[in-house]
């Protein structure tokens, strides 16, 4: 293994060609939501093996028990920016403690580069090298995989000027503002952005402007509730301050 390369990685995690805009949407969007689940889990578990086979390293239990963000990305293969997005934001819907900022990060970095045209997703090496539970970050994958099947009955193409091209590069803006949220350490702070990102990935996806939309409401909605957290607890704060003075 090159030692340049994060574990779990392949090259094109980050220096292979851009594939083309229509190329990018159409391997997106090919498959159902929950096949795409089902080819994430045998792509992470086949990893995880080869890794083991082809890295004297790998055979240590602890690192066969934690999956890299490089990982993620080679099993999801060559697709668009909503694939990436839905998988990073759902072990923060359901949740999993302690995954807010290791998968929020990356999702402010995936937003920016949607804002700014950029063909396909793009991690540097140091990011891809950021590791999970393993065992924790599939389990909630599958957990998610009868949600799903519920979700993707109501998914089509519908209202493209929402989840096209042009209408992308603003959503961009909205997935930094919400993963910025998502990354910071706020007690029940996570889901609402989270959730909402979870939408805007399935809108993509699908070039579902209907979705698209949920999320953009489901983003402001959260927004309102964090300020709303936040806000009590400056006004705790002082009662707190004004009774120690006091």
């Amino acid at each position: 293994m090159s030692k340049d390369r994060p574990p779990g990685s392949s090259p094109r995690s980050y220096d292979a060609p851009h594939p083309s805009p229509e190329r990018d949407r159409a391997e997106g969007s090919c498959a159902r939501v929950s096949d795409l689940l089902d080819d994430f889990l045998t792509r992470g578990a086949a990893t995880a093996t080869d890794a083991a086979t082809g890295d004297p390293l790998a055979n240590d239990p602890a690192v066969q028990s934690r999956i890299s963000l490089g990982e993620v990305v080679d099993a999801l293969g060559d697709r668009a920016f909503g694939a990436l997005l839905l998988i990073l934001s759902i072990p923060n819907v359901l949740p999993v403690p302690g995954l807010s900022t290791a998968t929020g990060v990356p999702m402010i970095l995936l937003g920016a580069q949607m804002a700014l045209g950029r063909h396909g997703p793009w991690l540097p090496r140091r990011m891809l090298a950021v590791t999970f539970d393993r065992k924790a970050f599939l389990g909630v994958i599958r957990r998610a995989r009868p949600w799903a099947e519920r979700v993707e009955r109501h998914l089509r193409p519908r209202m493209p000027a929402l989840a096209g091209p042009t209408a992308e590069r603003m959503l961009g803006l909205a997935v930094m503002v919400l993963a910025g949220i998502l990354s910071l350490p706020i007690v029940f702070g996570n889901q609402p952005p989270a959730f909402a990102i979870a939408l805007i990935a399935l809108g993509l996806m699908e070039t579902d402007g209907a979705f698209v939309s949920a999320g953009l409401i489901a983003g402001l909605l959260s927004i309102a509730i964090i300020a709303a957290v936040l806000l009590g607890l400056g006004q705790a704060a002082v009662a707190v301050a004004q009774q120690l003075i006091g």
